[in-house]
């Protein structure tokens, strides 16, 4: 008997641990949710059974993923399913994203863009993997540009700010190597993740449309709009200062290399510049109005060092038909 009991004992025992087993569930890593009415489904076959949605800002757990495309999460609900992977991020990867767009908040609008296709919007520059891509923005969204910086090629090594004074780089006959330019940008209030980089071949800059046909062999790739003046045959006109690169072949190390003061002509009806300066610098620029003055500060290389130095420039608009561009240090 007593070795009957000590048999029934062991099964209990076992039986115990078994349901303890089956209960017991997986446990993933936190996600959240990035869009609204996510479907969440028993299956990735077409013909699945939609069992909820799931809402912006949500959390889920990430139990298991399936290549690029899905992933099978648990609601807090306790309700699991399968996902297209895109609505979903790592909550460690959206804290990263959080602190990134904290750390660029203090940094203005410095051109307005527009995706052009469906972009990867990454938390680093660099396109080795996709592991620091943090979703897919739709094409056609607007964002504002805030930064910029270059990677090797296909790479994501940042590519340290290099930059050569005019007489020495004229005698350096070392290539600079082949890389890819990005924007850090800032996307609409309807985007949980505001902030991140993108490949600058996916944004179209949205310079103002009476500007546009002024580029040439230079580009605009940061312009302010200054005042307004009404010409009596077009209506409407603006002054604008306009920080330009050179369209092949930018200077190394360098967002900008000159900037120049746009005035609109109303006896000519066309702008004319007012003035234009050698300005070899990076962004971002701060921009402030104080009264009838325009103040831009930034960071530019000095020609005989080498070294950025804080340079601060004044557009002065009192006289509406001719403002005056000045330069001073802060």
């Amino acid at each position: 008997m007593r070795a009957i009991g000590g048999v029934i004992a062991i099964l209990l025992l076992a039986s115990l641990s078994g349901c303890d087993r089956a209960v017991r569930r997986p446990q993933g890593e936190e996600g959240i949710v990035l869009s609204t009415d996510v479907p969440v489904r028993n299956s990735t076959a077409v013909l699945a059974v939609e069992l909820t949605k799931l809402q912006r800002g949500q959390e889920v757990e990430i139990l298991e993923r399936k290549g690029r495309e899905w992933m099978r999460v648990r609601t807090r609900g306790g309700i699991e399913g399968w996902v297209e992977a895109r609505h979903v991020l790592s909550k460690r990867a959206f804290e990263r994203a959080r602190a990134l767009e904290r750390e660029m908040a203090p940094i203005e609008r410095q051109a307005l863009g527009q995706l052009v296709g469906s972009a990867a919007i990454r938390l680093t520059p660099g396109r080795a993997s996709e592991e620091n891509v943090l979703f897919y923005a739709p094409a056609g969204t607007p964002v504002d540009v805030l930064r910029r910086e270059r990677t090797s090629r296909l790479g994501q090594d940042v590519l340290p700010r290099r930059y050569q004074p005019p007489a020495r780089r004229a005698r350096s006959l070392e290539p600079m190597p082949p890389s890819d330019l990005w924007y850090c940008v800032r996307l609409p209030e309807s985007f949980l993740i505001r902030v991140g980089w993108v490949y600058a071949p996916l944004v179209e800059l949205k310079v103002p449309d009476r500007l546009r046909h002024l580029q040439g062999e230079y580009v605009f790739v940061a312009w302010y709009e200054l005042a307004s003046v009404e010409d009596p045959e077009i209506g409407t006109s603006y002054h604008y200062l306009t920080f330009d690169a050179h369209r092949t072949a930018p200077v190394p190390g360098t967002d900008f290399e000159r900037l120049r003061l746009w005035i609109w002509d109303v006896e000519r009806h066309r702008y004319k510049i007012g003035r234009w300066e050698i300005a070899h610098g990076v962004l971002p620029i701060k921009h402030w109005r104080d009264g009838t003055l325009h103040r831009f500060r930034m960071q530019l290389y000095d020609p005989k060092t080498g070294e950025l130095t804080d340079v601060e420039y004044l557009v002065d608009v009192s006289a509406l038909f001719s403002p005056r561009l000045l330069r001073s240090r802060p």
